[in-house]
């Protein structure tokens, strides 16, 4: 039995074979972002460069405040300390945690931790 994600999947895989898609996106920057994002999807795996704005100031502010909090961090305290509120971050590091830049530490209350992937990011990367 197929999931709806595999059948979404194979639909749109249908449709990029009914129309030529590089044609179709030619020399679109968006377009040729919004394919890459597409093979991401059907593999579930994100490139390098998927981390969004918001993860990498959240990552950077870990990874500069680690001793201070000991590498637990709580979604409050960062959006203390990155004037955004704590939904936001707890959004972003839903994402975070999914990528493998930080791990759910704790319940009650939720806290994070920075992986060794996490510990090696700089907003150069």
């Amino acid at each position: 039995m197929t999931s709806k994600r595999e059948n979404f999947i194979e639909l749109i895989e249908e449709v990029f074979r009914k129309i030529d898609i590089n044609t179709f996106i030619a020399d679109s920057e968006s377009g040729k972002a919004g394919l890459e994002y597409w093979e991401e999807f059907k593999t579930g795996k994100p490139s390098k460069g998927g981390i969004t704005e918001s993860g990498a100031k959240i990552l950077q502010y870990m990874v500069e405040n680690e001793d201070k909090y000991n590498n637990i961090f709580k979604a409050k305290d960062i959006g203390e300390g990155l004037f955004m509120s704590s939904r936001s971050v707890s959004g972003s590091m839903r994402k975070l945690v999914t990528d493998g830049y930080c791990i759910k530490a704790g319940n009650d209350p939720v806290c994070y931790s920075l992986t060794e992937q996490g510990k090696n990011f700089s907003v150069d990367n």
